[in-house]
Parts: structure tokens; sequence; C-alpha cells
């Protein structure tokens, strides 16, 4: 996607971008490549680390399976600090750091999770912030370790009574249409700092288009 203009053309619908660290999907070069479009369009770059499980594209739960508490801290310290030397290179600088998928789903729920996350990122630098999912377990553990927290709603997915995202593999999870999606902003927008669109959706340009220029 990267090379076919399209996410250039998201890019310029943005102010922060959440770049994935080689880990989950795509690679190191298309890493950088990402960075370099960021700092064209002026977009605020983010790191996304996530589990290295590019099959499950990082969206499969692994905590307490594949990976303990210390093991997602070196995880997660090694992406953003690649994501930090690849965002200086392509001539910008790193702004915050959104975990991906599962990880960020299991960080909502589970303090330990969110805490090693932290951890992870303290590694690298105490300076960036750290986004997580507005009235979650997250935002209080980012905070209590000393970060600045940006607390995320989301547009295109919906979410449960208990305020956390519905499981993808469950109908209806994501939200595809846009008068919905704005509706739910509304609701969310006080509770909130940020708002994500999965690029990787494929109605996300138009989601996109249709939240910023009718901004809520």
């Amino acid at each position: 996607m990267a090379q076919d203009g399209r996410q250039m053309e998201m890019l310029r619908l943005v102010d922060l971008a959440n770049v994935c660290c080689g880990a989950h999907a795509g690679s190191r070069e298309l890493t950088r490549l990402t960075m370099r479009q960021c700092a064209e369009a002026g977009v605020k770059v983010g790191a996304h680390p996530g589990y290295p499980d590019p099959e499950h594209f990082g969206r499969r739960m692994l905590f307490g399976v594949t990976y303990d508490a210390v093991a997602i801290r070196e995880l997660v310290g090694e992406q953003v600090g690649f994501a930090q030397e690849a965002a200086r290179e392509e001539g910008c600088e790193l702004y915050h750091v959104k975990p991906h998928g599962a990880l960020y789903n299991e960080a909502a729920a589970n303090g330990e999770v969110a805490e090693a996350i932290a951890a992870g990122v303290k590694q690298v630098a105490q300076d960036l912030f750290l986004m997580g999912l507005a009235k979650s377990v997250m935002v209080g553990v980012f905070r209590r370790a000393g970060f600045v927290v940006l607390r995320e709603a989301f547009a295109d997915r919906r979410y449960t009574a208990e305020g956390l995202l519905v499981p993808r593999s469950e109908t209806g999870a994501m939200i595809e249409d846009v008068e919905e999606a704005r509706a739910q902003l509304v609701r969310l927008g006080r509770f909130s700092d940020t708002v994500c669109v999965h690029s990787d959706s494929p109605g996300a340009l138009n989601m996109l288009r249709g939240i910023r220029l009718n901004a809520v």
C-alpha cells in the first residue's frame, strides 16, 4: 500500500500516524519509507510495536502463551528503539507510541501487560506520548509510569459493554458506515484526545474523508 498512492492520500488527512516497526507486518524498509512519507506530509510519527506474528498480523493474543511481561518489555523496547532511529534518519522525530493489535487489546484489560509496555518504552525514551484506549486500564498504568497519555477512541470499531473493543473474530466488530462512525465519535469525544481509523480496512480512505471533512 505504501507505493500505490493511497497511503500518501491518507497521510494528508491525518495528524498522527502509527507506523509498524517491521515486526507484525511489513519490513524495516517499509517502515523507513512510511516515516519518509510522514515527514513529507507533515504528520507526527508514532511507533506501533506489536507481536512479531505476521501470519496473524499481530492480532493473536500471546500474553501468557508465548510471551511473558519480560519478553513484552524487551520486544517493545527493541521496536521503539528502531522506530526512533528510523524516524531520525528520515527527517522526523518520534512523537508517540501506540501498541498494536493483540498487544494493545491485552494492555487495555491487563495492567501487567500495560506495565511491561511502559517499561519497554522507558528503555528508549521517557519524553514520548503513550496512546491507550480511553477509559481502559492502560491509561492509568501509563500515567503512573510517568508518561503523558493520549486517550484514544475508535471510529471504525465497535465496543463491548465493558468499554473494550469487540474482537475482530465476532460479526459486526468493524464499523463501515461513516455516519455511524461519526455518531460514535460524538459520544466518545469528551473521553478522548485522538481518533483511530485503521488504514488496512477496505473503506479507510472514505472513512477518513467523511470524518475529516465533516469534523465531529
